[in-house]
């Protein structure tokens, strides 16, 4: 009976393990996601911003006349343009939302990692708490 529950355990402590090393890559992958969309929205609205103040201030710096300030205008909204699908992404993708979440579920599955590390507790209950974890956090378990 005791080596069945040492099994439990152990086989319980392993996936623990395995759900906290993929949150935590989930988690890392959202940051990186985050940063780059958030990246790539403030400096092309800084473009789009320079590019048509410099326009306005100075005239086209390429080519003459119409076409020159056609040129300028095109560069500006093709700027606008990539910061907004960029900011739009952030949004629609909830990306904040996901890591904070994720984050969440790393700290508990951390704290139960510590709690199966650090001795013999009620297997019944870790049970009960990593299934609660499961069913919260599909998205970054099993």
């Amino acid at each position: 009976m005791a080596e069945s529950s040492t099994q439990d355990h152990e086989a319980l402590a392993q996936q623990v393990k395995a759900d906290l090393e993929k949150a935590e890559r989930i988690v890392a992958d959202l940051r990186k996601t985050n940063t780059r969309l958030l990246i790539a929205s403030v400096t092309s609205s800084g473009a789009s911003t320079f590019v048509a103040g410099l326009t306005a201030s100075q005239g086209p710096m390429v080519g003459q006349g119409v076409a020159g300030w056609r040129l300028a205008c095109i560069v500006a909204a093709a700027f606008g343009l990539v910061s907004t699908v960029s900011t739009g992404l952030i949004q629609q993708l909830k990306i904040s939302d996901r890591k904070s979440e994720g984050m969440e579920c790393v700290g508990k599955l951390r704290s139960l990692d510590l709690t199966l590390a650090t001795g013999t507790p009620d297997l019944e209950k870790v049970v009960k708490k990593y299934r609660e974890i499961a069913e919260t956090y599909p998205e970054f378990t099993r």
